[in-house]
């Protein structure tokens, strides 16, 4: 059965269940109409390639992507799948799956209002969303309180919780709390209260874990650049992108096991150029 591009991590079954589908969806489908329609010249080069007989060569990328009639973006993640498969560099085959893993679809985010001011304003509901699905705790409110850092209070954590499955963010079944969904955004550009609480307090929290945690336990990197506000807004871009990758890479996640905290920053540090024309004026 024909998946989602981004499930497979072999290019040759993507390849294979593709030819399957459309033959059962169009009984007179074939390795000879498929080339046809890619522009290849012999019709064995589709079979070869599935049986790995035959490299996918770059000449011939372009023109399966056409017959594939691939988008920009499943073009992109089919063009790393066969450069991972066929490298035997295992440098450029870490590169071509970092490049797969960041071109999956993000997962699904439930996207938290600005009023929703509660969820964010206290900040221990938002590590409690995680951990109360991680550990094993049994309703034991003093442990997952101390569970925390900083800890939080016994009834603190039981209001908290109380307010996740009133809200919709948890839900209990079989004495065990899950996601109601899987990651929450609350969108790019918000200036809501609550979040600027939050991301104060989590801002304070680097700032303590630089002492708090050795190396060996955080990343904690500083750069400091000039740039445009051209330059600002490419880099601006490519934090939301970044924070979507690590978005999928969570989404992979089959065992996890502590709750981190990624912060990523981008201010002003001197003041924006004097407009000459206007200080001429």
């Amino acid at each position: 059965m024909l998946q989602r591009i981004e499930f497979y991590d072999d290019f040759r079954i993507y390849l294979h269940d593709y030819y399957q589908e459309q033959k059962k969806r169009f009984p007179h489908f074939s390795y000879r109409f498929f080339c046809n329609k890619a522009g290849l010249k012999s019709p064995s080069h589709f079979l070869e390639i599935i049986k790995g007989s035959r490299k996918l060569t770059s000449k011939m990328l372009d023109a399966f992507i056409k017959g594939l009639a691939l988008n920009e973006n499943d073009a992109r993640y089919f063009t790393a799948l066969v450069g991972f498969n066929q490298s035997k560099n295992s440098n450029q085959k870490q590169q071509f799956l970092l490049q797969m893993r960041g071109l999956k679809r993000k997962v699904k985010q439930a996207l938290v209002s600005t009023d929703h001011y509660e969820y964010y304003s206290k900040w221990h509901n938002v590590i409690i969303r995680e951990l109360a699905c991680l550990m094993d705790w049994n309703d034991d409110y003093e442990l997952l309180a101390k569970s925390i850092l900083p800890p939080i209070k016994k009834n603190e954590a039981r209001d908290s919780v109380e307010f996740l499955v009133r809200a919709g963010f948890l839900e209990k079944r079989a004495g065990r709390y899950f996601q109601r969904d899987p990651a929450i955004s609350s969108g790019p550009e918000v200036c809501s209260l609550g979040i600027r609480a939050y991301n104060r307090f989590m801002a304070e929290r680097a700032k303590e874990a630089v002492e708090e945690f050795p190396p060996s336990e955080r990343d904690i990197q500083s750069l400091t650049i000039g740039i445009s506000q051209e330059g600002y807004r490419l880099v601006k871009q490519e934090m939301q992108e970044f924070l979507s990758r690590v978005v999928r890479i969570v989404d992979d996640e089959k065992n996890p096991e502590q709750v981190y905290n990624v912060n990523v920053h981008l201010f002003p540090m001197s003041v924006p150029p004097i407009n000459k024309e206007g200080a001429d004026a």
